[in-house]
């Protein structure tokens, strides 16, 4: 089993790159997102409720063609799971026919039980304060860094 972290997507294949030209990950971890399923509109629903139902942990990015005149045109919706829970995404999705099971299913060497923690609402809150230091830190040191930099060449020129 091979992981391209770029494209989110699990491979069996003999070759050392994937086809978006970066080469697999030498070592997977099962917290990495990866690709379930590609939907529309109409089926986002579908997924959604069968993956909160199955306590599957997801996200999701909109993709959108955008027409110039009319705003979206078309939207489609990609649904990423932690790749320990592919598997598991696979069975809900494929016990609702909202996808068939692809021929590498067997292939996949995949806990059957997968856990998933969510982050403790302190932890949380101390990774955002420190995030926000970090920001306020990294502004200041280019303020800084443009302000001597301006000195200097006012100064020497």
């Amino acid at each position: 089993m091979q992981y391209c972290s770029k494209c989110k997507k699990i491979e069996f294949s003999e070759n050392k790159k994937c086809d978006c030209g970066k080469k697999f990950a030498s070592k997977i971890d099962l917290n990495q997102p990866v690709k379930l399923i590609t939907v529309d509109e109409m089926n986002k629903g579908i997924v959604e409720q069968t993956l909160v139902k199955a306590k599957i942990p997801y996200s999701e990015q909109v993709v959108s063609k955008i027409s110039p005149v009319m705003g979206v045109a078309d939207g489609s919706y990609i649904y990423y799971v932690p790749i320990s829970f592919f598997k598991k995404g696979i069975d809900a999705l494929s016990g609702v026919s909202a996808m068939e099971i692809p021929e590498y299913y067997d292939k996949l060497d995949l806990p059957d039980e997968p856990e998933w923690k969510e982050m403790s609402p302190t932890k949380r809150r101390i990774v955002k304060i420190l995030s926000i230091v970090g920001f306020i830190v990294v502004v200041y040191l280019c303020v800084a860094a443009v302000d001597l930099l301006a000195d200097f060449l006012t100064v020497h020129l």
